[in-house]
C-alpha cells in the first residue's frame, strides 16, 4: 500500500507544479478583448502588426490589434502608439460581427489607406474585414481589391476572428484550397462600374505574383464584357487558384481558340464533381461560352446550362444564379422565343429584384420585340450581341440620347 500512497502523493505534487507552471506561463502582460486567454509566453515587442510573443512551446506569435484589448509592463509605451489602430479595428470587427456592415465599412476603409499591401494578422483582418462588408453589399468590383489584399497579408491563411459566420452568408470568406473567394467569380456583367473597374489600376504586383497574375484575369473579363477584346493572359502560374480563373476566363472569350480552350479544361473539371461553388462558376463559364457560338442549337445548350445554374445553385450561388437567368432571358429573345424570354426576364426580377442584372440595360431598357427597331438581319448574323446591345431594344430617340444610370456604387458591381 505505501508504494502506492507515495506514487499517488508523486502525482499531485506533479500535477500542482505544472498547474502552477502554467498559471505562470499565462500572459500576465497581455489583455485580450472578449475576455480571450492570452498565448503563454512573453511580449517581446509592438509592431504595427500587432503584439509579439514568444513561448518556448509555440515559438513566435503574432497577435492581431483588433484582439488586444491592453499591454502592460516594459512595453506599455510602444503598445500605446498603436492603441487607436487597436480601437478602430476592435470597433470595426465587432461591428461586421453583428451584421452592422454599414457601421462597420467606413472604419475598415479608414484604416485600410494604411495597412494594404502589408503582411500581418492586424492587416489580414482589416482587409478580410473590408472583403466582407464588400461582398455583403455586393460591390464586387470594389471587393477584388481587397480580396488580393487579404490573400497577401494573411499568406493563405483565414485571419482569426474572420473565420466565422458574421450572418451575411455560409460560404466561407475564401477556399482554403485556391485562396479565391467563392462569391467573387470572374464573371461580370455590362455595367457601368465593370467598365471603369476594367481600366483602373489596381497596383497588384505589390502584393506577389499570384495576385497580379489575378488581378490582370479579372480585369481581363471585365474589359471583355465591356466589348474590349484583347488577347487573353498566357497561363505560366501552376498556383491552382490562377489556373481555375484562367479558365472560366478563357471560356467567356470571344476567342475561338481561347474559348475552346477554357471550355476543354472546364468540362474535364466538371467530369471530377467539384465543389458546389466550383461546379457553379463552372456552369456559367460553361454556359456563356456557348453563347458566343454561330449556332443557335449550342446557343441553347448553353441557355440550358445557365437554367442549371439557376436550379442547382440559388442558394449556394445567388449572384450566379442571377446572372444565369439575366443572360438566358437575353439569348431566348435574340433567339426569337419572346415568350420564353419574357418568362425568364420576370422570373429574375420576381427571385432576384436586388441583382445587378436588373439594372443591366438589356433587361431594365427591356420593351415588347414588336416594337424593336433592330434590324432583323443583325439578329440573325449575331443574335446574342445584338441582344446584350442594350440600343437594339431602344427606339432611336432614346439609343441615342442619355438616360438614367443606376448608380454604380450601389449596385452589387459598385
Amino acid at each position: 500500500m505505501r508504494p502506492r500512497l507515495l506514487a499517488r502523493a508523486l502525482a499531485v505534487m506533479i500535477v500542482g507544479t505544472l498547474a502552477a507552471s502554467f498559471a505562470h506561463a499565462q500572459n500576465a502582460d497581455l489583455e485580450l478583448r472578449g475576455g480571450a486567454t492570452p498565448p503563454s509566453g512573453t511580449v517581446v515587442r509592438c509592431t504595427a502588426e500587432g503584439v509579439v510573443v514568444v513561448s518556448s512551446v509555440t515559438g513566435e506569435t503574432t497577435i492581431g490589434w483588433d484582439r488586444v484589448r491592453a499591454v502592460r509592463g516594459e512595453h506599455v509605451e510602444e503598445a500605446d502608439a498603436y492603441k487607436d489602430v487597436a480601437d478602430q479595428a476592435w470597433r470595426a470587427v465587432s461591428r461586421l460581427a453583428r451584421g452592422d456592415v454599414p457601421a462597420a465599412e467606413p472604419i475598415f476603409e479608414e484604416l485600410f489607406v494604411e495597412y494594404a499591401g502589408q503582411r500581418g494578422p492586424t492587416s489580414a483582418a482589416i482587409s478580410g474585414g473590408l472583403l466582407r462588408c464588400r461582398l455583403a453589399r455586393g460591390a464586387h468590383t470594389l471587393a477584388v481589391g481587397a480580396w488580393l489584399a487579404w490573400l497577401h497579408a494573411s499568406a493563405g491563411e483565414q485571419p482569426a476572428g474572420l473565420n466565422i459566420d458574421h450572418g451575411l452568408g455560409a460560404l466561407p470568406l475564401t477556399d482554403a484550397a485556391t485562396g479565391l473567394a467563392p462569391e467573387l467569380p470572374p464573371i461580370w456583367l455590362g455595367l457601368p462600374a465593370v467598365r471603369v473597374f476594367g481600366q483602373s489600376p489596381l497596383r497588384a504586383e505589390r502584393y506577389g505574383e499570384r495576385e497580379a497574375a489575378l488581378a490582370q484575369l479579372y480585369q481581363h473579363a471585365a474589359l471583355a464584357e465591356s466589348g474590349r477584346s484583347q488577347p487573353l493572359p498566357r497561363l505560366t502560374s501552376t498556383d491552382p487558384g490562377v489556373r481555375l480563373v484562367w479558365e472560366v476566363v478563357a471560356a467567356q472569350s470571344r476567342s475561338e481558340p481561347e474559348r475552346l480552350a477554357g471550355r476543354r479544361a472546364i468540362e474535364k473539371r466538371l467530369r471530377s464533381e467539384p465543389a458546389a461553388w466550383i461546379d457553379a462558376w463552372l456552369r456559367t463559364a460553361l454556359g456563356r461560352s456557348l453563347l458566343h457560338e454561330s449556332d443557335p442549337d449550342q446557343q441553347r445548350r448553353g441557355v440550358i446550362e445557365l437554367l442549371r445554374v439557376r436550379v442547382v445553385h440559388q442558394r449556394d450561388a445567388p449572384y450566379l444564379a442571377g446572372l444565369a437567368l439575366a443572360d438566358a432571358a437575353v439569348t431566348m429573345r435574340a433567339l426569337g422565343d419572346e415568350r420564353v424570354a419574357s418568362l425568364l426576364r420576370r422570373e429574375l426580377l420576381d427571385t432576384f429584384p436586388s441583382h445587378p442584372a436588373t439594372t443591366w440595360e438589356p433587361i431594365s431598357l427591356w420593351r415588347p420585340l414588336e416594337t424593336s427597331r433592330a434590324a432583323p438581319s443583325q439578329l440573325r448574323r449575331d443574335p446574342v450581341e445584338s441582344a446584350r446591345n442594350p440600343a437594339s431594344f431602344l427606339p432611336p430617340a432614346i439609343a441615342s440620347g442619355p438616360h438614367d444610370t443606376p448608380d454604380p456604387s450601389r449596385s452589387p458591381h459598385g
